[in-house]
């Protein structure tokens, strides 16, 4: 999926890996291109297909193409086709098949959701989950629906996205005539190469976690990420390139250069001013682009596209295999916390197993967003959170007090309209435990808490108001929250310790199936 970076935005379509589709024969004798669109008609065509040639056009080619009144269908074919050859050269691939690529306006993306508007009791609880997720995250509060600020960003945000179950690139415009930005189109044609390719052989754990398909989500958008830059660079001296900017009445601007997500954390300090979509959540969805082309750059450096490669046959499991992708961190640990909730309270279950991992970029997710909300100060220094300079994304989330992080579980509860959470956050160290829960209670008291005589803490109003645990056992934190202090103790009482059964290795056993054929729950915006 691409992302505007200048708009605070999301992720596209969520697919499922399981929508991947068999590739279909080759065609024996592409058609020729539209000699009449070509600035240089008598460049030689092959024989057979090679790389940097697609269906009549060299990678070099230049296209008589006005961007102002829209694009006939053929005009998009010969940009399709000429896209397709660069990103043949610029990723070392080679397409078998043609991509179809279709231009609808942002209007029709937000049409295209659909449904009636009836929910199973499965989604809900799901929804209810998500809910809790950025409510500890400081993300989302109580009074605002969660549901409608994440699709609210989404809606805002889309350029163009990757369908797994159609085969098919959806390019997004504000314009009501076609437009198309070259970039979004090279950054797709991406997904469509690893869909059909590399993406087949890579095995997934059966119990991967909501974290896990972050990190899966961080190999498949750093990848398409890092070719675009790749792409973005050869732009200008070498190559044509219709950009976003070639559209007068394209509302979305281009990011160091180019034309959006690869331009990174250009994002961040755009979002900051948005009035409508979620800051916090935007910075929670742009992880995988950010830190995911940072991982897949670092190792391209190392290893070349054979590394890469090898990123596909055994991918990262978590966030932290991704921030911290050159130190081979040791895996992640699989945390549960029983129920000892009181029968007034419910813990939330969308599903077995129960609970949300939210992983080390959402924690540093949780810090850096205090750069962007409306409050004084913040928590992070900017420039640990930005990169000001140098190639590559600006935005890292190597935080000091989300490292260390070794594993987590979120578990949501309800008591009628009243909700809480219990969170335990496992770490790689005592003192790393103890660096982050100070760091947290720094944060309660960033969001105007107190803490009273009983050692818990009380957010008096707004959004986020509420109580709050926090204790620490050894290298395990864990958060309590409730709608006030009474309630904490029903929903997990203070006299619950964890013990060894609470904390094991996680269960990675990795499913046979390849990527086409994994479960439908694990998810990716193939976009």
């Amino acid at each position: 999926m691409r992302r505007s970076s200048l708009l605070v935005v999301v992720t596209l379509a969520i697919v499922a890996l399981a929508g991947c589709t068999a590739l279909g024969a080759q065609e024996a004798d592409p058609p020729a291109g539209d000699d009449s669109l070509a600035a240089d008609p008598t460049v030689t065509d092959p024989t057979t297909d090679v790389q940097g040639w697609e269906r009549g056009y060299w990678h070099n080619e230049s296209l008589d193409v006005d961007p102002e009144d829209g694009l006939t269908e053929a005009e998009l074919q010969a940009l399709v086709s000429r896209a397709m050859a660069r990103v043949e050269v610029v990723r070392d691939v080679e397409f078998d098949e043609p991509v179809d690529v279709e231009l609808i306006n942002r209007s029709e993306y937000s049409a295209g959701g659909g449904g009636d508007g009836s929910t199973t009791a499965a989604q809900r609880a799901a929804a209810a989950e998500r809910a809790a997720e950025f409510e500890a995250l400081f993300v989302v509060g109580e009074t605002t629906d969660a549901g409608e600020a994440e699709e609210a960003t989404r809606e805002a945000s889309v350029q163009g996205y990757y369908d797994t179950q159609q085969d098919r690139i959806v390019v997004v415009s504000n314009s009501d005539s076609p437009r198309l930005a070259e970039l979004t189109l090279g950054h797709e044609l991406v997904h469509a190469y690893q869909f059909r390719g590399p993406l087949r052989q890579t095995r997934i754990p059966q119990n991967i976690s909501q974290d896990g398909i972050v990190a899966l989500r961080a190999l498949i958008e750093g990848d398409a990420n890092f070719a675009e830059r790749r792409y973005e660079a050869r732009c200008g001296e070498e190559w044509d390139c219709l950009r976003r900017s070639d559209w007068a009445d394209e509302s979305s601007s281009d990011s160091d250069g180019g034309d959006g997500g690869s331009g990174g954390g250009g994002g961040g300090d755009a979002a900051a001013g948005s009035a409508g979509p979620n800051v916090g959540i935007y910075l929670q969805s742009y992880f995988p682009y950010a830190a995911g082309e940072s991982m897949v750059a670092g190792v391209y450096e190392r290893g070349g596209w054979d590394g890469v490669a090898e990123l596909y046959q055994e991918p990262p499991l978590s966030s932290e295999q991704v921030i911290h992708w050159d130190s081979d961190p040791e895996e992640a640990e699989s945390v549960s916390v029983p129920d000892r909730s009181s029968d007034d309270w419910e813990r939330v279950t969308a599903g077995e197993p129960a609970g949300r991992t939210l992983g080390e970029a959402s924690l540093a997710t949780m810090f850096a967003y205090t750069l962007y909300d409306d409050r004084e100060g913040s928590l992070v220094e900017r420039d640990a959170f930005l990169r000001q300079d140098g190639p590559g994304p600006r935005l890292t989330y190597d935080l000091a007090p989300s490292a260390g992080w070794g594993g987590d579980r979120l578990y949501a509860y309800r008591n009628g309209d009243e909700s809480g959470y219990v969170w335990r956050i496992e770490w790689d160290s005592s003192a790393e435990a103890r660096e982050f829960a100070s760091a947290y209670r720094d944060l309660l008291e960033y969001h105007g808490a107190g803490q009273r005589d009983d050692g818990r803490w009380v957010v008096p109003d707004g959004e986020f108001a509420d109580a709050f645990s926090v204790r620490v056992s050894g290298e395990t934190v864990t958060i309590v929250n409730g709608p006030d202090r009474s309630a904490l103790s029903e929903v997990h009482p203070e006299n619950s310790r964890v013990t060894a059964a609470d904390v094991s290795p996680a269960q990675g056993a990795i499913n046979s199936t390849a990527c086409g054929t994994s479960p439908p729950s694990i998810a990716s915006s193939c976009s």
